[in-house]
């Protein structure tokens, strides 16, 4: 004889942990024909309801798995079960409205990451604008550094040139005076 069953989990975080998703695979397994869960909220308590039918040993079967295994990254604070006696969907109705109800929440997620990756490539143009101003900004203060620091070579040069100059006309003027010392010893020795 078939009969239905209502399972209430309570706790910190029951919901975005795959429970629904984790107690169906069960209820499937099982070979139950019906299974519905939903999830709910008081304030700041997490509820998710199941629903199954089966026979006495399914639901028995289903108890246990439900009181003895969780999800990973689930924090369960009760379990109660209560007969129920209203309708519930067929498994295979309930994939396809689990399969819509994962596609809502997917599809808003989806269209965030879209807004977030043009806010991102609108970030990348914007960077890529101010490296291209910077680069174009450097090309610039390499080229007038360049131009300055040719302009202070040249004159350096014509400074360093100069002073060659100078320092020529002194030892011509030394090299003179020096022939003219030994034109002077030569002529006193006579030779």
């Amino acid at each position: 004889m078939l009969m239905k069953l209502k399972i209430i989990i309570t706790g910190g975080k029951v919901h975005e942990v795959g429970y629904r998703f984790f107690l169906f695979t069960r209820a499937l397994e099982m070979g139950c024909d019906r299974f519905f869960a939903k999830n709910q909220s008081e304030g700041e308590n997490q509820f998710v309801m199941a629903f199954i039918e089966g026979d006495e040993l399914q639901l028995a079967d289903f108890k246990m798995f439900a009181q003895s295994h969780r999800p990973e990254g689930s924090d369960v604070a009760d379990i109660a079960f209560e007969d129920y006696s209203g309708p519930i969907m067929s498994t295979d109705a309930f994939l396809h409205f689990f399969t819509a109800d994962q596609l809502n929440k997917g599809i808003p997620a989806l269209l965030r990451i879209d807004r977030k990756q043009d806010r991102m490539l609108e970030k990348q143009d914007a960077t890529i604008a101010k490296l291209e101003e910077t680069r174009s900004d450097i090309v610039h203060e390499i080229k007038a550094s360049r131009e300055e620091v040719t302009a202070k070579l040249d004159e350096n040069r014509e400074a360093i040139i100069d002073e060659i100059g100078e320092q020529k006309e002194t030892l011509d003027d030394r090299f003179k005076r020096i022939e003219s010392d030994i034109s002077k010893l030569k002529a006193k020795v006579g030779i």
